[in-house]
């Protein structure tokens, strides 16, 4: 590569626009929430990034940077991050100081994800790229039928249950719930890649274990181990022995609640283990034999072409990260509220630990060292961001802070301290992140060879990563305005059709036809431009990235106005209209910038291939240096809002949570079977 080639991702508008683009999504993913909404951020920055960067090779991949960016940030989308605000909220030290810690860990996960997707789609060879397409369409399949399963199985495991794990307050009555965390989509995640090398092996069949019937009798054979096995630890009494040296309860027993005067019933409170364990204890054995008989069959047999390892080592990393944590490692520090960030909530993060270790480990061993330096870089710059957020909150609302004035906040101050707070803070957060990716992308330009050999960009993959970004992302997120509009009742419980009025059905059952009606028309445009261009798409792939990236994003932006405009008030103008002025900005940016340097673009042209590439610092450097700077933001931040705030920060003391101490949270408030979920 030249290295005289101006670096556009490090121009200063070019930063900025991206940052943006992640700001606005995250904004907005901030009323939609979960991994859904935290996509909508990965579509914006990445398609920013794949524009912006005047690389002819990255620009034909756009629509594979929407795709890779919007599933990089929602692996992190179920992370519950305001608990971990509210220990630095809290005026107790030790919580205060774990609360930024638990911050830069989160942030670190959640923009690692997101950096690691996005270096994906730049860094992966062409043809291996495509190729990964077909068993990501596999785990999507499989993820997606989690939706149409779920409550079948609860109903099986708990008859009457009754789709326990869609009702928010009681959801951890679902025989299902473990840690509120996503388990089963992993373990379905799992499943699909196992069935897609099933079926790439059963069209070649090379050797007589790659018949899928083989996997029959070493299931059998595992089920009826593990069953035999618990009959003889039963037999032998040592079956009691493991199970007390394995479950524990999830609170404190010795803590008197004074609303009872009593301490909790330990009946009450849930195990470290899923709730059907406890329903059904004496089918464990052939269940665990089940899934050892399973695993054994594709240690031996599995081949996991093309790429489909990549999420074997996902999947199979948030499950074993996650029993090794919460799960395992609980056992040895319940006095301590177990291996827990947040207790009593979503213990999500120890997946995602698993997931982006991973990821890192996977990429190292498969030829893309340059994804585990950008995810890297992401992890740190991302969970310092996310840390310095708050910090730049409690400074900039100290001098009118409530605290401060025990008799009332002076006016001047009254409607700056009553702002949507929360708001400002996810789409400062996003801005962060925006920063993060965009540095860290802007490193891998220098870095990433222009390969002129690697082929001619098209097929029904360029086509998917679109409809992924624009009708699977859009309505996991947009069908929710239904929902929205029937609690404010703005919209009444069933309608009619148009002339026929003996055909009603609720809302949402008219949103899902017009949205798949749209979606059908959409995927259909778009295998049909792949065999002749169509008019209404631009002939360059800048243009197409800047078409993708506009539909996309006022898409969302008036999505997120038609759901914020039934009880729109003062404090949502910091919120829907912000999103939308910067919306403006973000389109004005999209579309102006990359045409001012298109003489100095990275083409086959004028890269050269055969001057080596800048390289990059040692990974092993980069932790170091990372973890010790982490540390010293910790400890500088935790030191500067004690003595701002000492123990009046929010002034909310039903807000601060602790995580240490008598008053810990999850001491104090345990999940209790029979009672709401905090």
């Amino acid at each position: 590569m030249d290295q005289s080639l101006r670096n556009p991702l490090f121009s200063p508008l070019a930063i900025f626009t991206i940052a943006l683009s992640l700001s606005i999504g995250w904004g907005i993913r901030g009323n939609f929430g979960h991994e859904a909404g935290a996509m909508m951020a990965g579509v914006l920055s990445a398609t920013a990034v794949a524009v912006l960067s005047n690389r002819d090779d990255w620009q034909n991949r756009v629509t594979y940077f929407a795709l890779f960016g919007a599933l990089g940030w929602g692996f992190g989308g179920s992370i519950a991050y305001m608990y971990p605000i509210s220990f630095t909220e809290s005026g107790q030290t030790a919580s205060t100081y774990y609360g930024y810690f638990s911050l830069i860990l989160e942030g670190g996960l959640w923009c690692g994800m997101g950096a690691a997707g996005t270096a994906f789609a730049a860094a992966m060879p062409l043809n291996r790229l495509t190729k990964f397409i077909t068993p990501l369409c596999f785990v999507l399949v499989a993820m997606g039928l989690k939706l149409w399963i779920e409550e079948p199985l609860e109903a099986l495991l708990m008859p009457g249950s009754g789709g326990a794990a869609a009702n928010t307050w009681h959801r951890h009555e679902s025989p299902l719930y473990w840690f509120d965390a996503d388990w089963l989509p992993a373990l379905m995640a799992l499943i699909g890649v196992c069935v897609y090398d099933l079926y790439d092996r059963w069209k070649q069949r090379e050797t007589r274990l790659d018949n899928p019937a083989m996997l029959l009798p070493f299931a059998a054979v595992g089920a009826l181990a593990g069953f035999l096995v618990q009959l003889l630890l039963r037999a032998v009494g040592l079956e009691q022995r493991i199970h007390d040296a394995l479950v524990i309860k999830m609170g404190d027993l010795t803590y008197v609640s004074p609303k009872t005067g009593k301490p909790f019933d330990p009946e009450e409170l849930l195990t470290n283990w899923p709730n059907f364990f406890s329903y059904y204890p004496r089918h464990v054995g052939w269940i665990i034999g089940l899934i050892i008989g399973v695993a054994v069959y594709f240690f031996l047999a599995g081949k996991f072409r093309n790429d489909a390892k990549l999420l074997v080592y996902l999947s199979l990393g948030w499950l074993v990260a996650f029993l090794a944590m919460p799960v395992l490692g609980s056992i040895f520090l319940m006095p301590y509220g177990g291996l827990r960030l947040m207790p009593p909530r979503s213990d999500d993060w120890a997946g995602i630990v698993g997931v982006f270790l991973g990821g890192l480990i996977w990429s190292r061993r498969h030829g893309l060292k340059p994804v585990s330096h950008v995810m890297t870089l992401g992890f740190f710059l991302g969970g310092i961001s996310f840390a310095t957020v708050p910090m730049v909150r409690f400074l900039v609302r100290y001098p009118g802070h409530p605290y401060r004035f025990p008799n009332g906040v002076p006016e001047a101050f009254q409607h700056f301290q009553s702002a949507n707070w929360h708001s400002i803070l996810e789409q400062s957060h996003g801005f962060g992140h925006g920063l993060a990716i965009a540095i860290g992308m802007a490193m891998l330009w220098r870095r990433q060879p222009c390969d002129a050999r690697e082929g001619k960009v098209g097929g029904w993959t360029v086509a998917f990563g679109a409809f992924f970004a624009w009708c699977i992302v859009g309505f996991l997120n947009m069908y929710k305005l239904v929902e929205t509009w029937r609690d404010n009742k703005s919209i009444p419980e069933s309608l009619k059709a148009p002339l026929i009025g003996f055909i009603h059905a609720p809302p949402e059952v008219w949103f899902n036809v017009v949205w798949w009606t749209a979606a059908t028309v959409c995927g259909l445009l778009l295998l049909l431009h792949q065999r002749r261009r169509l008019e209404i798409v631009p002939a360059s792939w800048v243009g197409k990235g800047q078409l993708l990236y506009v539909i996309f994003l006022w898409m969302i932006v008036v999505g997120n106005l038609c759901r914020a405009i039934p009880g729109f008030t003062d404090g949502r103008m910091v919120t829907e209209w912000v999103i939308f002025m910067n919306a403006c900005l973000a389109t004005l940016l999209i579309i102006a910038l990359p045409g001012r340097s298109a003489a100095t673009a990275l083409t086959a042209k004028t890269a050269k291939s055969d001057q080596p590439t800048k390289g990059w610092p040692w990974l092993s450097l980069t932790w170091f240096a990372g973890i010790v700077i982490a540390a010293g933001i910790v400890a500088a931040y935790g030191y500067s809002t004690l003595a701002l705030y000492q123990k009046d920060l929010e002034g909310k003391p039903y807000a601060n949570h602790r995580r240490f101490g008598p008053d810990a949270k999850w001491r104090i408030e345990p999940i209790l079977k029979h009672g709401e979920h905090p």
